[in-house]
């Protein structure tokens, strides 16, 4: 077996008290047989119930850092490596837990791990220097919570799945490369020889290895690109995955707040508290955003734009950002033609761009901004391979800071990478950039020289289309109450209640399902009944939203749909609305949201 194409749960849990491995059982491998009678005793009850489905995993345990060792390395011998591993910072009287960690990453280096520790004199700093974790190290305090050890055992198994799948990708190349330079030996081999035959007529024989040594440097560029872009298209799959799970949970913990806040029975005070774990919740929301920008699986409005004027409407706010110790010069193009691109993100890449340059002079300089219309000829492309031919309007940041070596500007686009100290950057700003430049059907290049500066250029393909300034209706209206009926279809129960709790509240009878098969069942008891499904678009049993509502649409063409995700489905959601009959409803979605997008689909308002 593979362990690069399947999914590996096994984890190792290294703790010198017992009770600790008992506890990481507990969480990540639950026993089944009292989960099976339970459900057996509910379904005898109240009738018949969906299984609750739950991830488990293998989790094996040591006492002392060289058992653990010797764990990974019959693991490593057997073809099962260790996905990620708990290592107790303080295991007396063998190693402790930094030097097991050394130790088995010198036999197992993809290994992911989670030091846990309960004594605050042990920093993240002290482990950085002593352990070298590049990525693969996260620290968690004792007492955990159990759905941080889920989480965490979830993002990083994932992870270790996504670096074996990316590594076999990269074999699979190199080993193209190199059947492709033995090809291209084979091909100098019999240059030479013609060489050799074609005396005579040495004119010819030096055009064709001029023509040789010009194949061979276009060969070993598009494989250098194909192998970056193989590595981006990785991450973005990463950032994805994470972003989409993450905001099923953010849409239970806003949603719940909501509710708590309109409640007119919960005090003042208490309502402070929520309006605190909201705000917390939105700014959690605003970080999957930026992941799935640069997934790419971000809806976009787009609208004919003129650059300058976005310039212009965000100019205070740059001024505050940057400070007062950083000139702030613009360089307006005059006679721009628009672009086609979604104004908010516009602003997004000029705020993580400008803010980029701040960080960069930390005593102050110079950041110039500045429009231009250029046209990207037939040498810019071969120079770029991301650039495309035609007239464009180039979108330049320039600052006078300290520079980038080069090894640092070959990483800057990756999520997560940063040159900043631990709390000072997500990693997430340029990486933000160059999502949201890729949708708008853009390039992005950087000049770079330590000591001097950095010059970010976004290059935006122009369109003909003149700028129009569309006024747009924002009056409050009051959400009309309903009594239809809705067969709400979502896997993640906690959502599925919180929608059910929000919607009853509007006067609507609601059927539940937990799969798109039991969606199908409910339908054959309630099918005439039912006037609008409200389903998510992936879901267990292999029947997804799409399909789904095709099947309920053939029976009653004249049902109402709305169709719900963690990140849309298209890159552009004028795609998704031209294919599909019903509307689209993104999370986390608000609870006044959630109403009135239901309303106006069962009134014909679908947007």
């Amino acid at each position: 077996m593979n362990p690069s194409t399947t999914q590996n749960r096994r984890i190792l849990v290294i703790d010198d008290n017992r009770a600790i491995h008992d506890d990481f059982r507990k969480i990540l491998s639950p026993p089944g047989a009292p989960d099976e009678e339970l459900h057996e005793a509910e379904a005898s009850i109240f009738g018949a119930s969906p299984a609750i489905e739950r991830v488990r995993y293998q989790v094996d345990a040591a006492c002392q850092g060289e058992e653990g060792k010797k764990l990974v390395e019959q693991a490593m011998a057997e073809g099962r490596p260790y996905a990620m591993a708990f290592v107790d910072v303080r295991m007396p009287p063998g190693w402790d837990g930094i030097e097991t960690v050394r130790r088995i990453w010198e036999v197992c280096p993809d290994l992911q791990v989670v030091i846990c520790t309960a004594y605050a004199d042990c920093s993240w700093a002290e482990i950085q220097q002593k352990t070298n974790p590049l990525d693969r190290l996260l620290l968690l305090r004792k007492p955990f919570d159990p759905v941080e050890v889920l989480q965490l055992a979830h993002a990083l198994t994932e992870k270790w799945r996504l670096l074996q799948e990316s590594r076999t990708r990269l074999i699979a190349v190199e080993r193209m490369v190199t059947e492709r330079t033995q090809e291209l030996q084979a091909s100098r081999i019999a240059a030479l020889n013609m060489m050799e035959d074609a005396v005579r007529n040495r004119g010819k024989v030096e055009e064709a290895y001029e023509a040789l040594k010009l194949e061979v440097g276009e060969r070993k560029k598009i494989e250098a690109q194909f192998l970056q872009s193989q590595k981006m298209e990785a991450f973005g799959q990463l950032a994805g995955g994470v972003a989409h799970d993450f905001n099923n949970i953010l849409a239970v913990i806003m949603g719940y707040s909501t509710l708590l806040m309109e409640d007119e029975g919960v005090e003042e005070g208490i309502k402070e508290h929520l309006k605190q774990v909201y705000s917390a919740g939105e700014r959690a929301a605003n970080l999957t955003r930026q992941l799935l920008t640069f997934s790419r699986k971000k809806e976009m409005e787009l609208s004919p734009l003129d650059l300058n004027e976005v310039i212009a409407n965000i100019t205070k706010m740059l001024g505050r950002i940057i400070g007062e110790d950083i000139k702030l010069q613009w360089n307006y193009g005059s006679n721009l033609p628009t672009v086609q691109a979604d104004e908010g993100m516009m602003e997004q890449v000029l705020m993580n761009l400008a803010v980029n340059a701040r960080d960069a002079m930390p005593k102050g300089g110079q950041l110039t901004i500045g429009t231009a219309r250029v046209t990207a000829d037939t040498a810019h492309v071969q120079n770029n391979p991301e650039a495309r031919a035609g007239e464009c309007i180039c979108l330049s940041v320039q600052d006078t800071g300290c520079g980038m070596t080069q090894e640092v500007k070959a990483r800057i686009f990756e999520p997560f990478f940063t040159t900043k100290g631990v709390g000072k950057g997500t990693g997430l700003g340029l990486a933000t950039v160059f999502g949201i430049v890729k949708q708008h059907r853009g390039w992005v290049e950087v000049e770079s020289e330590v000591g001097v500066g950095t010059t970010f250029k976004v290059f935006l393909p122009a369109t003909p289309v003149a700028a129009a300034a569309a006024e747009k209706a924002t009056a409050q209206t009051q959400i009309r109450a309903g009594t239809e009926t809705i067969l709400l279809v979502e896997d993640e129960v906690a959502l599925r209640g919180l929608t059910k709790l929000v919607l009853q509240r509007f006067g609507y009878r609601i059927l539940e399902a937990a799969s798109g098969v039991e969606a199908l069942s409910v339908w054959e008891e309630h099918g005439t009944q039912i006037d609008l499904l409200l389903t998510d678009m992936v879901m267990p049993d292999g029947l997804t939203g799409r399909e789904l509502a095709r099947q309920l649409l053939a029976r009653k063409p004249d049902l109402k749909v709305i169709y719900v995700s963690g990140y849309s489905m298209d890159s552009d959601g004028t795609a998704f609305r031209g294919r599909e009959a019903g509307a689209f409803l993104q999370k986390p979605y608000q609870s006044q949201k959630l109403a009135q997008a239901v309303r106006d689909c069962l009134d014909g308002k679908q947007s």
